[in-house]
């Protein structure tokens, strides 16, 4: 993937999925930490697992580095009992990953959080890449392998699409915005379809354009696309949602301040966006349209 991508995963996923230092389940009920990382081989949605379905997860859980409440480094006895606790209150799902808190013992760090992002987005690269619609995945606009590697995010980079297969290996990323979306199409996965699809859209003006296919091209011409300028610098929109709400405008003041403009929280200030643009292409990111 182009150093771009990786460089701004960790950013565009933070929002989406939160970051989360125990031992949680999913809306599915499945198993997760981290930065939505599943750790969960439980086939079937909302369901026990099975022995070896139990086994094949905490394998997966043992890819971490967990600690106990003094920080030393726990013992597999001890993450197979927070894995199981959790994994009987299936629940407590709907009620979110903070319902879950109280039932665990341990945690991991911020490093190891970001080392198993990196680790799992390789492996899903890995995936990818040897399917034969994604044989010339390297050579993709780099919005476009982050749409799809989002995707894999949620869906797992075995997903069967075969519409949207068949457009992206004819490179035909208008075909494939519209056959990107998964579901269930609510919450924060809502949001990722959204982006998904844009970044889509915009690796077809990359293209089309002639525009550096390996630095991510960003629209700053709507709220959306100024949130997730805002989250490539480092400033805290909330989720890209679209909506011009506190948490955006708080942003935009905070990046206004730095630039030394009136932090009047307007996105469609000819000042703030001329400042957005000349960030944006100073950090090495393409800033098409707006």
């Amino acid at each position: 993937m182009h150093e771009s991508v990786r460089n701004y995963w960790i950013a565009f996923n933070d929002p989406l999925e939160g970051r989360v230092h125990f031992m949680y389940l999913d809306q599915k009920g499945w198993l997760s930490t981290g930065i939505g990382n599943k750790i969960d081989e439980t086939v079937k949605a909302n369901s026990a697992p099975s022995p070896a379905e139990r086994s094949a997860s905490l394998a997966l859980a043992g890819q971490l580095r967990w600690l106990d409440g003094n920080d030393s480094e726990a013992t597999p006895d001890q993450v197979a009992t927070d894995w199981d606790a959790v994994k009987a209150r299936l629940d407590l799902a709907p009620k979110g990953h903070l319902a879950f808190q109280p039932l665990t013992a341990l945690h991991v760090q911020n490093e190891e959080i970001d080392r198993h992002v990196f680790a799992k987005l390789d492996e899903m690269e890995s995936v990818l890449t040897g399917r034969p619609e994604f044989r010339d995945f390297a050579t993709w606009p780099a919005n476009a392998q982050l749409a799809v590697l989002s995707m894999s995010w949620g869906l797992g980079p075995a997903f069967k699409f075969p519409r949207f297969q068949e457009h992206v290996a004819a490179r035909d990323w208008n075909g494939a915005a519209p056959e990107s979306h998964f579901t269930p199409d609510e919450g924060t996965i809502k949001i990722r379809n959204n982006l998904d699809r844009e970044h889509l859209l915009i690796a077809q003006i990359v293209e089309d354009q002639g525009l550096p296919k390996e630095q991510i091209a960003m629209k700053i011409s709507d709220v959306f696309g100024v949130q997730g300028a805002l989250l490539a610098l480092g400033c805290k929109p909330g989720p890209q949602d679209g909506a011009d709400g506190p948490s955006t405008q708080s942003a935009v003041r905070e990046f206004q301040r730095n630039s030394s403009l009136d932090p009047n929280g307007s996105f469609e200030d000819e000042a703030m966006l001329g400042a957005l643009r000349s960030e944006l292409t100073n950090r090495g990111f393409t800033v098409v349209g707006g």
